[in-house]
């Protein structure tokens, strides 16, 4: 082997990429390593029909913007590459069948008016956990954009005071619990209930009460963004800054071994053959399942406990749908729903059914009773998607279990276009104008094709592994490896959805560089606006 390069990464996903960008500015010389023929892992974007850019798997965002990547514009993906993001008025709208809508927007009071409509008593409760929970929002945005704190470390800075204890406690029991300790409106809490269903967990798994306090937070500190002209965007900036700061970014490029020398990642050899050596380390976006598989020097007791990481609740079955029209809605056509990044569509009132699905998830079964889908029209704020203004890029989405009952996850090649239709139906009925032959171009993608897209998607696994049950902070994906490195193999490092800071576009390749560059004796404030 010639070394070639300092660092070899492998993977072009949003976190890879950034994670190499920052070695890059450190001086490094960087090669990245990407087995499609695009950047980008789940921070993509498709055309479906001439003229329509869709997104389909990232693409409404809001923990990026904890990231000082973007805050601080440290890799200069607005000021030298002109990234742009269009902002949303709300972040989650229920639209209910009898054409009552809740909206969650931004501003506390605002959505407190929305809930007001169902139960005064509730708007009140939420003005009160909306605000605490914006007292989080600091701390849990230095917790997204570093690496993370020992959990017992964590712990000790919340206990001691009323909220703090508070969140210590939602770790160990359900989102259902909170939610339905403070609202007593069945609407207000099918309407949380689903969007912590939206962090791929079922909302009554232990562990999952602290989905609540980042939810919160997220949608009144952050708020709610596309990437102008698509996800895809975002990757190819990121992809951009690492070859401005002197790095290579190579496609077609599938790495299906780490190499191993002296106790020491030395290198990676590509399908074809091909080995390229790092001088001093490897980066590489290896789902834990696959990490015994892809280094097989790992120590077999970190191998055996990567491969039992959980993965999460359920998947999902995405549709991206060009459209000749946009749709008009039940109820009046509220100027909301065309102004709210998530619109979920729910039978109101309908409390047991949907708690009944999450466990269908789990077991393999398809919730044919009861379809509540979401959609996310980034073209009604960003017309460059689209060729003509009346035009629509429909983003319509659904859950779905990974692994069928009858079959497994193979079996989603057959139920493709079934599940699709139903889910298209379904929200058809909550439109007043939508007909099939507003069709122009059509993708359907099951829990199968994510698996297929990208190796960090296991069994269609979009958010990596699952979030509830421990797996966070210093315990994501396990605690061995959760600082990024794996013990007994000097200068390998990793990144992904399934470290800290978890699943979703968080630009989470940032704790990670800022590890390598402490290990490499880099002086961080060179690197980072810290």
């Amino acid at each position: 082997m010639t070394a070639l390069y300092d660092i070899v990464v492998v993977g072009g996903g949003s976190n890879s990429l950034t994670a190499a960008a920052y070695m890059a500015k450190a001086g490094k010389s960087v090669l990245v390593l990407e087995k499609n023929d695009h950047v980008g892992g789940g921070a993509v974007s498709t055309e479906v029909a001439p003229g329509f850019i869709h997104d389909p798997h990232a693409t409404g965002l809001m923990t990026c913007f904890s990231s000082p990547a973007l805050r601080n514009d440290e890799l200069g993906l607005y000021s030298k590459f002109g990234l742009e993001f269009i902002e949303w008025e709300a972040a989650f709208t229920t639209l209910f069948d009898d054409g009552s809508i809740l909206v969650s927007s931004k501003d506390i009071d605002a959505t407190a008016a929305s809930i007001a409509q169902f139960s005064e008593k509730d708007a009140e409760a939420y003005r009160e956990l909306g605000r605490r929970c914006v007292t989080l929002a600091p701390l849990l945005s230095m917790g997204m954009a570093n690496p993370p704190m020992p959990f017992n470390r964590f712990m000790g800075l919340l206990e001691g005071n009323p909220l703090g204890d508070e969140v210590v406690r939602s770790l160990y029991i359900s989102a259902y619990d909170i939610i339905c300790s403070y609202f007593e409106s069945v609407e207000v809490r099918l309407h949380h209930l689903k969007w912590i269903g939206e962090a791929m967990e079922n909302p009554e798994a232990n562990g999952t009460g602290i989905l609540v306090f980042n939810l919160f937070a997220l949608v009144h500190a952050n708020g709610a963004f596309a990437v102008k002209g698509g996800t895809q965007q975002l990757s190819n900036k990121l992809a951009q800054a690492v070859e401005h700061f002197g790095g290579t970014v190579r496609t077609n490029a599938h790495v299906t071994r780490v190499i191993v020398s002296g106790g020491r990642a030395s290198g990676v050899e590509l399908a074809d053959g091909e080995v390229i050596s790092a001088r001093e380390a490897v980066l590489a976006s290896i789902h834990p399942h696959l990490l015994g598989d892809l280094v097989p020097e790992v120590d077999p007791v970190i191998a055996k406990a990567a491969r039992e990481v959980r993965l999460s609740n359920h998947g999902a079955v995405n549709q991206q749908i060009s459209l000749s029209v946009e749709p008009e809605y039940i109820g009046g056509n509220d100027p909301i729903l065309k102004k709210s990044m998530v619109v979920e569509y729910m039978p109101r009132g309908d409390f047991e059914a949907m708690r009944k699905i999450y466990d269908g998830y789990k077991y393999g079964e398809v919730p044919y009773g009861h379809f509540n889908p979401l959609t996310i029209i980034n073209s009604y704020i960003d017309k460059t998607r689209v060729p003509k203004p009346e035009n629509c890029a429909l983003y319509l989405y659904h859950f779905a279990p990974m692994e069928l009952k009858d079959g497994g996850l193979a079996a989603w090649e057959d139920l493709r276009d079934e599940y699709g239709e139903h889910v298209w139906t379904s929200f058809k009925k909550y439109t007043t104008n939508l007909k099939d032959s507003h069709i122009l171009g059509r993708l359907i993608e099951t829990p199968l094709d994510h698996h297929r897209h990208s190796a960090s998607m296991q069994n269609g696994d979009i958010f990596g592994i699952g979030t509830a049950g421990g797996q966070i902070l210093g315990r994501r994906p396990t605690p061995a490896l959760a600082n990024y490195g794996v013990p007994g193999i000097d200068g390998l490092y990793l990144t992904g959805p399934f470290m800290h800071p978890g699943g979703t576009v968080t630009l989470g390749g940032r704790p990670t560089a800022m590890v390598m560059c402490k290990d490499m004796g880099i002086d961080l404030n060179a690197v980072f606006h810290l």
